[in-house]
């Protein structure tokens, strides 16, 4: 099978393709880069032989590649709303993927396009869209030339939506890491007040996902086009009940001014994954309980064990 894959030196990327590589070896992949060297790096072709590169606008070579299956996770990701970012959130998370979508159009062996949303797409439930920020609208923004180009060249595609994702090798300072971070701090660290309940996902559960629909392809095929999967374990924790898992896993205290700042404006006050169209349609579920996952993310990361 050939596999396109954007954002592959991402956060998700680089949990996911060492999974395909173990998992599904009868594969080629072309990753799509802003930077071939740190592809090149992070891949080595003697660990991954399946695995090329090119750059992010080579359409060309997309064409010549003829993927079956599409892995679509490149994203300009902030939840800021300030004036300056408008324009790479709209260049990366909608023009990018249009101009994706139009070189797709010419391979004629595209059966499935995983795209990936945002659980804050959905502010209110996931029965409409309302965008908490604007990352979370040009997200569903691009769903509509998404369903358009899907019907009018005839491939199928699905949407991820994860949830609150940790572990892995942190590309941005999450939530976690500011926990972590106040671990013995001299100083207490602001955070919000903490009521904030969320699903917690680890990222090896949501590359898992991907890894799933890839090992069972002709499944999804048949499903509904344009079917959402929310990855999450289906349970919310607050973010002040995380502080103290973390604490009981490390045995130490977490420094946190709870309170000493606001919380964002539109923040997302309660998100859980709905899981059990997860499970009727695809059988897939998240393993990794919250415990395992931030012991293995602290004794990979930090040095408080």
């Amino acid at each position: 099978m050939k596999i396109l894959i954007t954002g592959a030196t991402g956060f998700v990327g680089q949990t996911l393709i060492p999974q395909l590589q173990k998992q599904h070896s009868q594969v080629d992949i072309l990753t799509l880069n802003r930077s071939v060297r740190k592809a090149e790096i992070m891949y080595p072709s003697d660990t991954y032989p399946c695995v090329k590169h090119t750059y992010a606008d080579d359409w060309k070579q997309v064409k010549l590649f003829n993927p079956e299956l599409v892995v679509h996770l490149a994203a300009f990701n902030t939840s800021s709303n300030d004036s300056e970012v408008i324009n790479s959130l709209v260049s990366t998370n909608i023009t990018y993927g249009i101009l994706l979508l139009d070189a797709l159009s010419q391979c004629e062996s595209l059966k499935l396009f995983i795209n990936t949303g945002s659980f804050s797409e959905f502010r209110w439930g996931t029965s409409c869209f309302k965008s908490a920020y604007l990352y979370a609208a040009t997200k569903t923004a691009f769903r509509s030339f998404l369903d358009y180009y899907s019907d009018l060249y005839g491939f199928k595609y699905i949407t991820a939506v994860p949830y609150s994702i940790y572990g892995g090798l942190p590309t941005i300072k999450r939530l976690m890491d500011y926990i972590i971070e106040s671990i013995d701090s001299v100083e207490a660290i602001d955070m919000t007040k903490g009521e904030q309940m969320l699903d917690f996902i680890h990222v090896d559960d949501v590359a898992s996902f991907f890894v799933h629909v890839i090992q069972n392809i002709d499944k999804y095929q048949q499903l509904q086009n344009g079917e959402d999967f929310h990855l999450g374990t289906g349970r919310c924790i607050s973010v002040r009940e995380l502080a103290f898992i973390v604490e009981k896993v490390t045995g130490k205290h977490c420094n946190i001014n709870w309170g000493g700042r606001p919380y964002r404006e539109r923040d997302t006050m309660y998100a859980a994954a709905p899981i059990a169209k997860n499970l009727e349609l695809t059988g897939w579920h998240a393993d990794i309980k919250i415990e395992q996952g931030i012991s293995n993310y602290i004794r990979t990361n930090f040095s408080y064990e």
